[in-house]
């Protein structure tokens, strides 16, 4: 009787997942490593770790936590075993509890592309963890980019980089500019931030930033500022 609920819940779930995956990535998406890395860092490492060794936040800090390290608590073991975990969780008979059913949350490329990757992270570490890293490190420089922007750009662009920040209120002739339309070149904003905007022609109510930022909290304010695009 457990076994027919068990697969008669799976059936409903399998059904859900196939629902929300024609939303999400389109179907044509072709699975790979990137994007298994980028949906482990997001959705996996806070328990297992960054480095799949079970050194997340959340076992870190909870005593008697399950052990998450995916080198050592190896009960999926094949492609398909991996899958099943990832799409049905704690559903299935022999997974912990803790371990939430994403079948639901991610697109069917997202759903194959982690379960490609874990099992690419436990036959080739080095080269897996090597690509969270460089995730952390973009994050990090976004991050930073972010903060640059909330300290220096909010006042006149908005938090949003609509135009609309406070400023907006007095600088008319032209207004602050919606930074989500602008499709100018990384260089020319890098410029622009340094110089501020007389020099290129642009509203003198943009000032010079480049004497007051570094050149990494430069180019992360760049990144960030593309980053707001439509």
């Amino acid at each position: 009787m457990r076994n027919l609920l068990l697969s008669s819940a799976l059936i409903a779930y399998s059904l859900l997942g196939m629902a929300h995956a024609s939303i999400g990535l389109k179907d044509d998406t072709t699975p790979s490593l990137d994007i298994g890395a980028e949906v482990f860092n997001q959705r996996c490492s806070l328990c297992h770790g960054s480095q799949g060794m079970g050194e997340g936040k959340i076992p870190l800090k909870i005593p008697d936590y399950p052990d998450t390290n995916l080198f050592t608590a190896q009960k999926a073991s094949t492609k398909e075993e991996i899958y099943n975990t990832v799409v049905y969780g704690s559903m299935l008979e022999n997974i912990n509890q803790y371990m939430p059913p994403m079948g639901n949350e991610l697109t069917w490329t997202e759903l194959e592309s982690v379960s490609l990757f874990i099992g690419f992270l436990r036959n080739e570490p080095k080269q897996a963890i090597a690509k969270l890293s460089d995730l952390d490190q973009q994050s990090s420089f976004i991050t930073l980019g972010k903060d640059v922007f909330e300290a220096r750009c909010v006042l006149c662009h908005g938090k949003n980089g609509l135009g609309d920040g406070r400023m907006a209120k007095i600088i008319k002739s032209p207004p602050p500019f919606n930074l989500t339309k602008s499709r100018a070149p990384a260089a020319y904003l890098k410029r622009i931030i340094e110089e501020g905007g007389q020099p290129l022609g642009r509203s003198p109510q943009m000032p010079p930033w480049g004497e007051q930022l570094s050149a990494d909290e430069l180019n992360a304010v760049v990144e960030y500022i593309i980053s707001l695009r439509d």
